[in-house]
């Protein structure tokens, strides 16, 4: 009979053990702090918002031209280099073939073989012992061999090649003493003052583009290498292929940080509202495809307490409270909300307007003066509990230096 009743009391025991566990920790899930996230705003305002059409392109020079020599001969001499500016007529290289001097001296030969004939048969055509038609045939051939004779000449002994137009020295493939080949480039000559992109833009906004339109382009690799351009020419046709047809803009003259080859992003602008409602662009949260964003404002009132409550038990969690507070790391702590107002993130649906590279014109959901979350936004659900970045230190939160009003660890 006694092992029973030890039995039972043991059983008794365990059983209130449990439940007593089971209260405390459902005191420290009570305890446990609302999550509060930190966010950054930015009051909304109104402003400028522009509609762009993007495209990439890659600069180029309106005049460039890639230089040979007109027939190959070893190379004599150079006088430019990459970089060097030169003036249009100026002689870059020279290069000698010994069949261009070969082709003068036949070509002088045969013109004064032909003088000597044509002086014959205009004594004979006097004389009557030939006909004026054989006379007119051999002065023919004498003023062909004179116009082959003058190009021999131009190209004989040296061949010059030569700047076709004012502009900079881009490329040099030729030295003195190797072949200097017709077929291989010998330089580039470009000229840097006229610049141009030419750019290929979707079939549907063949209507909104026209001749004049500004655009902003930027440096691929570099965002601070920018330049202003302007529409000048527009293909009047389609491309089957791929839907899209292209615009050339002329960059402005001090578009200088830019060069030829360079990768830009054209950003061409064929609208603006001004003096409208704008947001940044990254503020906007997309949800299912449909634009929100998020607003801080102050939280609402909490519930009041149950006046039916039990007062027994209330004295219980207030000294169980008193009890945790005491302990360190369970009483005010980084993770408790910090004094002062209540701030919650409250949800809004956009209807946007125009949209650029940096903000968004906003028609509906918003207004002037409205706190607007831009950092912190992105994983953030409507009613969550926010707090903003402290601008000044708390002289009050942070210890003295001294340790004059440090924690009394008594008791």
């Amino acid at each position: 009979m006694w092992r029973h009743v030890r039995l039972l009391l043991v059983v008794t025991l365990t059983a209130c053990s449990f439940g007593g566990g089971d209260d405390e920790d459902g005191e420290k899930w009570k305890k446990r702090p609302t999550p509060v996230t930190v966010v950054e705003t930015l009051e909304v305002a109104r402003g400028d918002v522009s509609d762009l059409l993007l495209a990439s392109a890659v600069v180029e020079a309106e005049a460039s031209a890639d230089l040979m020599p007109v027939a190959s001969g070893m190379a004599l001499a150079v006088y430019k280099d990459v970089g060097d500016p030169v003036r249009k007529g100026d002689v870059l290289a020279r290069i000698d073939n010994a069949q261009l001097d070969a082709g003068a001296e036949r070509a002088e030969a045969e013109v004064a073989h032909l003088q000597a004939r044509v002086a014959e048969m205009q004594r004979l055509s006097e004389a009557g012992a030939v006909s004026s038609r054989e006379l007119e045939d051999l002065r023919y051939q004498l003023a062909t061999a004179q116009t082959s004779l003058r190009e021999a000449r131009k190209s004989a002994g040296e061949t010059r090649i030569t700047a076709p137009f004012d502009g900079v020295v881009a490329a040099r493939d030729i030295k003195v003493g190797e072949l200097a080949s017709s077929a291989r480039r010998a330089f580039q000559v470009v000229d840097l003052s006229e610049l141009r992109v030419r750019a290929s833009l979707p079939e549907r906004d063949v209507s909104r583009v026209a001749i004049g339109q500004h655009a902003r382009l930027v440096s691929a690799y570099d965002p601070e290498l920018t330049g202003d351009a302007t529409i000048t020419r527009i293909s009047p046709v389609i491309d089957a292929t791929n839907g899209t047809f292209q615009v050339t803009l002329t960059l402005s003259h001090d578009a200088t940080r830019l060069r030829p080859g360079q990768y830009v992003s054209v950003q061409l602008e064929v609208d603006r509202h001004s003096d409208v409602l704008v947001i940044p662009k990254d503020a906007v949260v997309y949800e299912n495809g449909a634009p929100t964003a998020f607003v801080v404002i102050d939280a609402p009132p909490e519930p009041a307490a149950d006046p039916d409550a039990d007062e027994v038990a209330q004295d219980g969690e207030d000294a169980k409270g008193e009890a945790d507070a005491d302990k360190p790391g369970e009483g005010e702590g980084a993770d408790e909300e910090p004094a002062g107002p209540k701030l919650v993130a409250h949800k809004v649906e956009l209807e946007l307007g125009l949209t650029d590279t940096l903000n968004a014109e906003v028609l509906h959901g918003l207004a002037a003066g409205d706190q607007l979350i831009v950092i912190g936004q992105s994983n953030l659900r409507d009613g969550a509990r926010v707090r903003l970045p402290k601008t000044t230190p708390d002289a009050a939160a942070s210890p003295p230096a001294d340790g004059s009003d440090a924690p009394d660890d008594e008791g």
